[in-house]
Order: structure tokens, then sequence, then C-alpha cells
């Protein structure tokens, strides 16, 4: 399929490049991932297990760079997990293919009906999607699970929809969450949330971007 590129073993679709649809259908998981925590984890976990019923391939979509740090540049959200890093982190959780979407003006005005039929359908084959509770897209976050759940109806493509994942004590887990534990040097509650202890390098480059002024980016999922 022209536009494909192997990362490790995932094999990476750059959806810009994606001339028109691919061959095989798939289950879609939708979402940013950036630190690939225990709520992404869920979203991917759903997403194989619908893949294995319906005999398709589950697939991870997510975009480069944040939306957030195209829609709200002056926030200078740090990124958990850059692009390659996710990808490998997406790998290792089970997924063998990824869209790739490049988060620029044109598609931050995009209306999510329009992404839907031109990407979610019309590029990436999708059957089934997989969301979070909260997920929303398209220009000002216009389409969120009620209105993507009348799109796939009328689309005949499923829909799951995950509840919010929670952490031992009770906290939603979220990158925001994650941001802001790592930046108050809470550790211990950002390993909950990840799954894992954060490494060295995620840690380096919130303490970072904290010293420039991006304290106030911390309350961003």
């Amino acid at each position: 399929m022209q536009g494909d590129r192997r990362y490790f073993f995932v094999r990476i679709y750059p959806v810009e490049e994606l001339a028109g649809s691919l061959d095989t259908p798939s289950v879609v998981c939708l979402g940013v991932f950036d630190g690939v925590h225990l709520g992404h984890r869920a979203l991917i976990d759903a997403a194989l297990s619908q893949a294995r019923q319906l005999g398709i391939t589950a697939m991870v979509h997510t975009y480069d760079p944040l939306p957030i740090q195209v829609i709200q540049p002056e926030r200078r959200v740090p990124v958990l997990s850059p692009l390659p890093e996710r990808l490998a982190l997406i790998e290792q959780a089970g997924i063998q293919q990824a869209a790739v979407s490049r988060f620029d003006h044109s598609l931050q005005h995009e209306r999510g009906a329009d992404f839907f039929t031109r990407v979610l359908l019309g590029k990436l084959n999708a059957r089934h999607l997989v969301v979070g509770f909260n997920h929303r897209f398209g220009f000002h976050g216009d389409t969120d699970v009620d209105r993507l759940d009348q799109l796939c109806r009328q689309a005949g493509v499923g829909l799951t929809v995950i509840a919010p994942i929670r952490n031992a004590q009770g906290l939603l887990v979220s990158s925001s969450a994650i941001r802001a534990a790592i930046l108050l040097d809470d550790l211990e509650l950002a390993e909950s949330m990840l799954g894992r202890p954060p490494d060295a390098a995620m840690i380096r480059r919130l303490q970072e971007q904290n010293h420039t002024g991006a304290r106030s980016t911390i309350t961003e999922g």
C-alpha cells in the first residue's frame, strides 16, 4: 500500500500520503495517546478484542504534533512521549498498524463529520471505532461521542466507548494529570497512571518546559 512505513514492527500510515482507502477493514482506536497511559491501554485492549471478534486488524490513529500545540501554542504544552516513543509504546501494547495525521491549521478547521468521512471511512476503511468517554474531534470539538454515535449508525460502523479509567486512589487517569504529577515531583502518582515509572527523558522534557513558563499547561489532557 502506497504511503506506509515501518517503525520497528508497526506499519505506519501517514494519513496525508494515503491516495485511497486501505485494502482491508480495521478497528480504529482514536486518541492522541500522549504518554500511552493506562487509559490509552484500555482503548487499545478494547480495540484488539473487537478486532479479534470481527477477524480484522486493530489500528491506532494519532496526531503529530499534539493538537493543543497547534490550537493554543502559547500554552507550550510539553509532550510526554514524542511520536517515535509513542509508536514504540503502542507497539508494545500489541498494535501492528498506526495511522498518523499531521495536525495543522487545515485539520484544525475541519468539521468532525468531514474527518469521519474523509479519513476514518475514506482512508482507514474503519468498520468499528473505539474512543474514550470524553473524546472529541473536529473544529471546536464539534464531534463528541454522542455525535460520533450518530455518524457511526448512519454509516453502519460499530462504536465502543470506554468508561473513565482511574488509578488505585480513584483519580481519573489523563495525560494532563500525569504532567501535573511530574511537575509536582509526585513520580509515584505519575507511575500509577502511566502503568510504568516515568523515564528520565520524560521528566527532563517537562521540567525544561516548566522553566520556560509551561506550568499553566498541566490541566490539558
